[in-house]
């Protein structure tokens, strides 16, 4: 249902804009350089929305003004900017009953700190008062960053109106520490001195107390920033060979089907595999002895904690079981060893017009040998107890025939090389090869 929440095309313009931005920095769903990735994007420029809401035969100018929040503007330029409020404060809770941040540690281990409150007749933690006043320093990181975004948005002019109190030797109170103004305040301050920013005197502040006191609480207006769809809506359901490039290829079974056969807790097994082959991979076999595989089951196990899965010891075995299987046999060591045009989870995008229809297929292991585009598809499995190799291996290629032609008919629209595609069972370990033609 997401593109029915759409306004127009305009806006779906702007998504695939931006989503073929992310096509170009991604890699099997990772953005490796995220700061190169943040600065491309404050390149992406959207068209600004006239909001114009005047009949077509009407004679009235469209709008020119527009409002709207310092994060939605983000990626428009105007040429006169307005920023009002800016000695204005969030209100938020400054003690709440737990404080946490996360650490990553010289290892690049992740770890957790919290604090909780102290009790009201006692002093807060010193952990808690270190939490605080991190979180003080983030929220003033956070309102430069956020000023600096509005600023920007000006071609020709920027105001900046902000509520100031005198002090009694003629100066001006300091901003509040969470307001936007509070990290430009001693270049404003100084500018005020030397009479390059102009202050006008408001009407007196006792009248004005006097009578934001005795006056009634005007009604807030109703503002309503949800966007429904039709209480009769019914997304639209993928056809079963919406995965596949040719029509002749619906009836095998897909990508998406063949990952939902398989339970959860084997999936996500799986990807710690396919992790662990692709930093092989990428390091080197010869970077990887057994002294270093014995080390890993730790991080296995909280890369699968972290996705909710409390693994044994007998599944960390496997995983262990597999590496170094692969890894001692000459199949194995040939899949991983860095051939030209080598990749490990590489991510192709593709469009099928027909059905007007993109998505993203993510290939295990691919490279070029002796001339031959090789695609290898690690599968994290066995013969079951009563299954012979061979109807194993009927079964397996029975089952990711279609998923591999897919594969191969990707890069047979990138590249003239012949495409071979195999599967790979680390845990046996099993060398099959399948006919994607």
């Amino acid at each position: 249902g997401g593109p029915a929440t759409l306004n127009g095309s305009g806006d779906l313009s702007y998504v695939r804009t931006f989503l073929d931005l992310l096509e170009q920095w991604q890699t099997a769903g990772t953005v490796a350089d995220w700061v190169g990735f943040q600065e491309a994007v404050k390149q992406l420029y959207a068209a600004p929305s006239p909001d114009n809401t005047n009949d077509e035969d009407s004679q009235s100018p469209q709008t020119v003004i527009q409002l709207m929040t310092i994060h939605k503007s983000k990626g428009l330029e105007f040429d006169h900017v307005i920023l009002p409020g800016l000695t204005r404060t969030s209100g938020s809770d400054k003690k709440p009953l737990l404080r946490w941040s996360q650490h990553i540690d010289d290892h690049n281990q992740l770890s957790l700190v919290m604090a909780p409150l102290g009790a009201h007749d006692q002093e807060d933690d010193s952990v808690y008062k270190y939490l605080k006043q991190e979180d003080t320093f983030k929220a003033r990181l956070e309102n430069t960053r956020v000023l600096y975004v509005a600023a920007t948005r000006a071609i020709r002019n920027l105001y900046l109106s902000a509520s100031l109190n005198p002090t009694t030797n003629d100066g001006w109170k300091k901003p509040g520490k969470g307001s936007l103004l509070a990290p430009i305040w001693k270049t404003i301050e100084k500018g005020i001195d030397e009479q390059r920013y102009s202050v006008e005197q408001e009407i007196d502040s006792d009248t004005t107390k006097s009578k934001e006191k005795s006056s009634s609480p005007l009604p807030s207006a109703s503002l309503n920033h949800i966007r429904r769809l039709p209480s009769e809506f019914k997304a639209q359901i993928p056809s079963r060979g919406s995965m596949l490039v040719n029509s002749e290829e619906t009836q095998s079974v897909t990508e998406n089907q063949t990952e939902q056969n398989l339970s959860n807790r084997a999936r996500l097994m799986g990807t710690v595999l396919h992790r662990t082959l692709k930093q092989i991979a990428n390091e080197g076999i010869n970077n990887w002895p057994e002294n270093r595989i014995d080390t890993m089951p730790s991080a296995w196990a909280a890369q699968l904690k972290e996705q909710g899965i409390l693994a044994t010891s007998e599944e960390l075995a496997s995983l262990s079981s597999a590496i170094s299987t692969m890894l001692a046999d000459p199949k194995g060591q040939w899949i991983l060893h860095n051939h030209e045009k080598a990749q490990s989870e590489q991510a192709l995008g593709y469009y099928q017009p027909e059905q007007n229809r993109a998505g993203t297929s993510v290939i295990d292991r691919t490279f070029i040998d002796q001339g031959l585009r090789w695609i290898i598809d690690y599968k994290f499995s066995a013969p079951a107890e009563s299954e012979t190799q061979s109807q194993f291996i009927a079964r397996q290629t029975q089952t990711y025939q279609g998923q591999l032609k897919h594969y191969a008919n990707l890069y047979k629209g990138l590249e003239k090389n012949p495409v071979r595609c195999a599967l790979y069972f680390p845990q046996i370990p099993l060398f099959i090869e399948v006919d994607a033609e």
